[in-house]
């Protein structure tokens, strides 16, 4: 089996370009998706690939299952690029698919090895243009306690929701990106970046593949 690997430096780089990786998703999530609830026989292959890689190393994987439900909108995934996710160091890069609309979550589990090489900069990340300050808050998931940033841009106070959650055996990260305003100074498209508490209540469902 080959293995297609992203350099540590390119991680936050793609968390950064999450809507380039959104488009690459939606275009093998319309190839894939068949509709309701999925098992494993029906789960993405490149996801089942990548997890296949990872477990290999003898390193966990967490995920959401195969689809949750959020403020009345459906994610429906795990979906993973065909050429290749893993993180360097070990780790798996998913994304969940609003269902029926542009909005998505992205999902990176790392090793703590990989986690050693990505830490600086997933929790420094940088801006582009001018510099804007980062919003950072403690909040609980559960028993654990995890940092919820929120990076803004100069056309938005919020523009992506990064949650960096901290499992021990291995550190996930989730983005929720903006999917712009449904009318001029209204509701976000993306549920949690109307509402980030709402991504804190998902990421409580996070648990070991392939329970």
């Amino acid at each position: 089996m080959s293995t297609h690997h992203i350099n540590a430096s390119d991680v936050p780089k793609a968390i950064v370009s999450l809507c380039a990786l959104i488009a690459i998703v939606a275009a093998i999530a319309c190839i894939s998706v068949s509709g309701g609830n999925q098992s494993e026989g029906d789960l993405d292959e490149y996801f089942l690939r990548d997890v296949a890689t990872v477990e290999a190393m003898g390193l966990p994987v967490y995920w959401l299952g195969t689809e949750f439900t959020v403020d009345g909108l459906v994610f429906r995934g795990p979906y993973v690029a065909e050429f290749g996710d893993e993180v360097e160091g070990g780790g798996i890069h998913m994304s969940y698919l609003l269902d029926g609309g542009n909005s998505s979550l992205a999902l990176t589990v790392y090793s703590m090895n990989a986690w050693s090489l990505a830490k600086e900069r997933v929790e420094n990340p940088k801006i582009p243009g001018e510099p804007r300050p980062i919003t950072r808050r403690t909040v609980s998931v559960g028993t654990r306690e995890a940092e919820l940033l929120s990076l803004p841009l100069a056309t938005r106070e919020v523009n992506q929701l990064w949650l960096i959650l901290n499992m021990e055996d291995a550190v996930a990260v989730a983005v929720a990106g903006s999917g712009g305003p449904v009318y001029p100074g209204g509701p976000d498209y993306n549920p949690f970046i109307n509402n980030p508490d709402l991504l804190i209540q998902v990421m409580e469902d996070l648990r070991p593949y392939p329970e």
